[in-house]
């Protein structure tokens, strides 16, 4: 408390100027964007918000009597629980990913691939995109010294292969490539592809990963999580009569997309008796300015029946006006 009455008078001496350095000085720390975590989802609480709004524009009513079951140590602790209405809602949110291992692969990224995409973004040319596969976790485990050897290799090929990938006649995105091939030097194969004019305007150089089996290794990550949300929603259902969603965040943008959750999601669903009343997917890799969600399975209507109709098969959050529900 000392130390407190000792900061509160220093606090009080301050001029307008200092009092206005301070508060820029205050500002630029809170404010400065943080980069997220690929390990856990940073955006948990913000995928929950979202949520919240698209349910209370489409019922009119604005949520209330909000609760926080994990906290409560609930014996079935979703992340959220509140009312529209005189109907309660449990949402329970799980970041979803392509193959067992690659958000802990993506949290690599910094060590294992921008040094290669760094060295390359710029050393090109403007005319093309070119990418680079290579295997999952192909750089994953291996020492310092030769994670450097094979990543200056994987550079110096790259930049000597490059111009010698010929022009395709007309764009039409098939793009001409070299390889599967190994280097000296590389221990797995890599295939390098050349795409133009680029797909991105300004982005010349990628890297994305190639998966054998990728839809098994979908669909078993798929069913992990499926297994354990599922009973949880299911009790707030038969216990309280909670109206349950289930709303799967994609923060991978080059395995996933929304047509190939509902594509891994229905089948594995179809069978079971403890379906969520509505899931959904929220894209949080696709902003700024937008995430979008997409209705995968409404009661009987999946994602399939809302492209087809006249209804909206999607909707628009801008995360910047998103807050964190459950503060995570």
């Amino acid at each position: 408390m000392r130390d407190l009455s000792k900061i509160v008078d220093q606090l009080s001496r301050l001029t307008v100027s200092d009092s206005n350095t301070l508060a820029q000085m205050l500002r630029s720390h809170w404010e400065k964007p943080r980069k997220p975590s690929p390990m856990l989802s940073r955006y948990e609480g913000q995928v929950c918000d979202a949520m919240v709004r698209r349910l209370e524009e489409r019922e009119g009513h604005t949520g209330d009597s909000l609760r926080w079951p994990e906290k409560e140590n609930h014996q079935h602790p979703v992340e959220l629980v509140f009312k529209l209405g005189d109907q309660l809602y449990a949402v329970e949110h799980t970041l979803i990913e392509p193959f067992e291992g690659h958000i802990r692969m993506e949290a690599q990224t910094e060590r294992l691939f921008e040094p290669i995409t760094n060295a390359l973004k710029d050393a090109l040319g403007t005319d093309a995109l070119f990418q680079l596969n290579l295997p999952i976790n192909a750089l994953n485990g291996r020492k310092a010294a030769e994670l450097r050897a094979i990543q200056e290799v994987i550079i110096g090929w790259v930049k000597e292969t490059a111009p010698t990938i010929p022009k395709r006649d007309f764009p039409d995105y098939k793009g001409n490539g070299v390889g599967p091939v190994k280097p000296e030097g590389v221990p797995f194969d890599m295939v390098l592809m050349r795409y133009e004019p680029p797909i991105i305007p300004g982005k010349h150089f990628e890297i994305r990963h190639t998966v054998d089996d990728i839809g098994k290794r979908r669909a078993d990550r798929m069913q992990v999580a499926i297994d354990k949300k599922f009973p949880k929603l299911a009790a707030w259902k038969a216990n309280e009569g909670a109206r349950t969603i289930l709303v799967l965040e994609q923060n991978d943008i080059q395995l996933t997309n929304s047509s190939i959750v509902a594509d891994t999601y229905l089948p594995l669903v179809k069978s079971r008796t403890d379906v969520p009343d509505e899931t959904y997917l929220v894209a949080s890799c696709m902003g700024p300015p937008a995430w979008w969600m997409w209705p995968i399975l409404i009661g009987n209507r999946s994602y399939y029946d809302f492209a087809r109709s006249d209804e909206p098969s999607y909707w628009e959050f801008d995360p910047d006006k998103l807050v964190d529900l459950t503060n995570r």
